[in-house]
């Protein structure tokens, strides 16, 4: 099944906003990429309601907070990620 065209332009947008921001550390860039990871293998199964949707949720709010204050861009796209998720009940 074909993702949600909005979700799928906020993650190229995310995975822009991680290649301007090179002063990001090798640790939140994993981080970063964990997290869009788990967040396709979420898309990849919809209408699932799994435990690893509340974890993803709980993720996302995390590098949000460590993120915002040092790479505001990434964080900006990230919380429309999550309000995109959490409208299709991820």
């Amino acid at each position: 099944m074909t993702q949600p065209k909005p979700l799928t332009e906020l993650l190229q947008q995310l995975h822009g906003a991680l290649a301007g921001a090179p002063s990001m550390s090798e640790q939140d860039r994993e981080l970063l990429k964990q997290l869009s990871d788990d967040i396709q293998g979420a898309l990849d199964q919809p209408g699932t309601k799994r435990p690893e949707h509340a974890s993803l949720a709980t993720q996302l709010e995390q590098t949000i907070v460590r993120l915002e204050v040092t790479h505001p861009e990434v964080t900006g796209v990230l919380m429309q990620v999550s309000k995109a998720l959490g409208d299709m009940g991820i």
